[in-house]
Formats: C-alpha cells, structure tokens, sequence
C-alpha cells in the first residue's frame, strides 16, 4: 500500500480551528491555484502479530536524501505519541541538523501513533493512585511495556529502516517519550540499556504503581547495560500543585538516588527541572532541550551519544 503523505499547510494547527470552508483542491481557504503543499512527512501502517492489531506511524524523511547521494549514516528519533508530538519533533530536528548549534545531522523521525497508552506504556499493572495511595475498589489496569518494547524494537524498527537507502546505515537511535510515554522510555533504560543510543523522558509518569520505576532504578540501574553505554536526558515540570508532590518527590530520588546507580553503571545522565512549565506544557521545550543536550555542537569526550552496534 502505497504510503498516504501528510501535507504540512501553513499554521498546521490553527488551520484545524478554522471553519470548514470549501475550496480547489480540497485544501484550506489559505490556498490558492499556485500554491503547493509543504510535506512533513509519510504515514505508514503496519500489522503487528505481536500485539496483535494494526499499528500507525508517521515518518519524516531528512532532506539529504532528495541528493544524488544519500547521506553515508543518519540518526533515527522514535517519539511516542506521534500524533501530538511528530509535527514539533520533526521540525526541531529539521533546525537542529543544519544548525551549528548540534551535531545532530541528517535525521529520521518516527512518531509512533498511541494506542492503549496505560497498556502501551506502563510495566505493571497497578490501580495505584496519583499520590501513592491505593484504590482497592478499582481494576488493576496496565502493564504492557514489554510487550510494546519488543514491537517497537522489532517490527516496527524493521519497517522503518525498510524504507531507508539501501546504503545508508543508522548511526544512533534514540527514543523519546513525554508522560506515560515517559515513563515507558526510562523503563527500556533500566531493562534494555542498549536497545537505543539515546533516551529522552520528558516528566514521566514516576508515580505510576507507587513509584515502581524508580525503586527498581535505585536497587539495580541498568543492570545489563554494554559499553558503548547509553544517555539519559530527563526533565521535570516543577510547577508544584498538591497532586504534583508525589511525583516530584519520585524525581528527587531519581536524581538522588537512582542517577548514582546509573552513572557508576556508565549511563550518561541529566536532568533538567523547567520552573514555569506544568505537565501539560513541558513536552515541547523538554523535546527541543533533550535534542541540544544529547547531540550538542561541540561534544566533550564522552558525552556525545555513540553509533549504534551492527
């Protein structure tokens, strides 16, 4: 099946508020018989028998590939929650990877589209509130990760990397989550360190099941990781209300407590508290910082992110 393109119109979201008047073409009342759209990227779907559904994903494509000459290696950014997070990802990484202030270069972007997200994302299953109390009337819900995990690094990453030239080879991969997305992105760290070059957790969901990840990253880190080990960028939303509490307290003994653990494991880490930011808020400014901070301009030994094992 041939892959539908989305087309990226100028004020791709304010045109969603605007009425639906009818013009040539099927286009926005912005269009005109000249005009052209701008490309974002690809939609792709698959099938996957190990979760047993159909599974979306969008694909933004970097710009040396329209060359004669593909570029030798790119970079491959998954985000999760495609649907909101893609259209921002994508256009960071197209500023940053002809910018001098990065050494992203030439980048793929996969926005995975959501599913389940309590299913997708969280380890356990937990009926667990916010602030670490427990619901014993409520149904246990979640617990999925890992079998999200082994889509996404199976089938998934098969499919896309399909659609690259056949002489272009990934240099590094990174994923990318905000929230439950998150969470499930620190999760892999702490199970499968070397299954990206890059981590990015923007204000994960640490109060999920009573702070399970963070207890399992301050008893063990990442236990299994292999040199070359990876990096780890988190930020938090520190704009404190009463339901926050919890979950910051969890970020304080990740910093605290887990960090040690991980950075005598090998695992590069950071992290960033944005104090006018709210959880709803943090994901863009926390994308864009993790992407200056894990492929900065001018890389000291040992902190730029290593090319992927083949």
């Amino acid at each position: 099946m041939l892959p539908k393109f989305l087309p990226l119109i100028f004020a791709l979201w304010a045109a969603a508020a605007l009425p639906a008047a009818a013009a040539p073409g099927g286009l926005s009342v912005l269009s005109s018989a000249s005009a052209a759209p701008l490309l974002l990227g690809e939609s792709h779907r698959i099938h996957s028998g190990l979760l047993a559904e159909e599974r979306e994903y969008w694909m933004r494509i970097p710009t040396a590939f329209a060359g004669e000459t593909p570029p030798e290696s790119v970079t491959v950014v998954y985000v999760l929650d495609g649907e909101k997070l893609f259209a921002s990802t994508a256009a960071f990484t197209s500023f940053l990877e002809g910018s001098r202030l990065s050494s992203l270069g030439p980048t793929v972007v996969v926005g995975v589209v959501s599913g389940d997200r309590t299913q997708d994302f969280t380890p356990t299953a937990s009926n667990a509130r916010r602030d670490g109390t427990v619901d014993e009337n409520a149904k246990e819900v979640g617990g999925g990760a890992e079998s999200f995990y082994h889509f996404l690094t199976t089938e998934l990453r098969a499919s896309v990397e399909s659609h690259l030239p056949q002489n272009t080879r990934v240099a590094r991969r990174v994923l990318i989550g905000h929230s439950y997305a998150g969470l499930f992105t620190l999760n892999v760290l702490l199970w499968h360190p070397n299954a990206f070059d890059g981590y990015a957790a923007i204000d994960p969901s640490l109060w999920w099941d009573r702070g399970v990840v963070v207890a399992r990253a301050v008893r063990a880190g990442a236990r299994t990781v292999e040199k070359p080990a990876p990096e780890l960028y988190v930020a938090f939303a520190a704009q404190t209300r009463p339901e926050t509490s919890y979950h910051l307290a969890r970020a304080d003994d990740l910093r605290a407590k887990a960090f040690p653990v991980l950075n005598e494991q090998g695992v590069r880490t950071s992290i960033r508290f944005f104090h006018e930011e709210v959880h709803g808020s943090i994901a863009l400014p926390g994308i864009f910082d993790a992407l200056k901070k894990l492929f900065p301009a001018k890389p000291e030994a040992g902190s730029a992110l290593h090319p992927a094992s083949e």
